[in-house]
């Protein structure tokens, strides 16, 4: 979720290494998502995040991606409105997400063969709210735990739906790269050793999704951890996406920051660099050949989003009836 960032590590580990990239040869029919804000679509969200998109939004729009028919009536529980295969929920926790079934609609789905790409990132929010001093009875370590319980259920889901569907399980980058948080931490509202212990728990949930990609052939990695730290560390104010320089400390709802305005959530820059990520993921992983998206590109297309504006989705998949 949040200091997402370019990763110079991995694409330089990728180009050297071309026996783990196999030869695109499909797209994907039908992609499928379960997760919370940073997945669900932007534009329902004023006023911050409804000036961005969504990597869902995103690559629907530049890479014609079938997200299932969109649509601005509610589509009943758990969805609201957007792309039908988009089961992710603002503000949802695993938790949420597996009372409200997030995992069990996509997974009809994939077992009627409409969808047979599947995205997860989720877990971010089980620990942001753990940080909240009025509720102390949060421990960190069962946070973590019940975390990482809950996305193997979702991702066994998933899998036992058809044979034939793959997943990409994202990570979640480390709390204090978040605004919210620094701002907690700097008017005190926020205890930092409750937040250490936190981040020590959010570490070992990472590492319990590392292990699923490892026991599970038909799921991949996309380590946005990894490579959040890693920018993290290199770039720790400012960072350069095709040619555009960012703000990481600052937020604002324009294209010179990376966070919006509402300390959480990333504009689309960020979102676009999540997309990217995710791609790459499932080439590296599956060969799925869908077009890499690329950083001008990205910024180009956010650039092209005036505050007000609302970008016209469902020309590509326009609502069925």
């Amino acid at each position: 979720m949040w200091a997402l960032v370019r990763s110079l590590s991995m694409n330089v580990a990728v180009a050297a290494m071309p026996g783990l990239v196999r030869k695109a040869s499909m797209l994907p029919l039908g992609v499928g998502a379960v997760g919370d804000s940073y997945t669900d679509e932007y534009r329902f969200y004023e006023p911050d995040r409804a000036t961005a998109l969504s990597w869902v939004e995103i690559l629907a729009l530049t890479r014609s991606l079938n997200f299932g028919p969109f649509s601005l009536d509610d589509l009943g529980p758990p969805r609201h409105r957007g792309f039908a295969y988009n089961w992710a929920q603002s503000g949802a926790t695993s938790d949420d997400a597996l009372v409200a079934g997030q995992h069990t609609g996509l997974a009809e789905q994939i077992g009627e063969g409409l969808v047979d790409l599947a995205f997860v990132f989720l877990g971010g929010n089980d620990f942001i709210e753990a940080t909240d001093a009025d509720r102390p009875w949060l421990d960190a370590t069962e946070v973590g735990r019940q975390a990482s319980a809950n996305l193997n259920t979702i991702v066994s889901t998933l899998l036992d739906a058809s044979p034939s569907v793959r997943v990409v399980l994202a990570t979640v980058p480390g709390l204090r790269g978040l605004p919210e948080i620094r701002l907690g931490l700097a008017n005190g509202t926020i205890d930092p050793q409750r937040l250490d212990a936190l981040s020590v728990a959010l570490r070992r949930f990472n590492a319990s999704l590392r292990a699923i990609v490892r026991r599970e052939a038909r799921v991949g990695l996309a380590d946005l951890e990894f490579e959040a730290r890693v920018a993290e560390t290199i770039l720790p104010r400012f960072v350069t996406v095709g040619g555009r320089r960012l703000d990481r400390l600052v937020t604002g709802n324009g294209t010179g920051h990376l966070f919006l305005a509402d300390g959480r959530h990333i504009g689309t820059i960020g979102q676009g660099l999540i997309a990217q990520r995710l791609v790459r993921s499932a080439f590296v992983h599956f060969g799925f050949g869908i077009p890499p998206l690329s950083h001008r590109e990205i910024v180009s297309l956010a650039d092209s989003l005036a505050p007000t504006a609302e970008t016209e989705l469902t020309l590509a998949h326009p609502e069925q009836g």
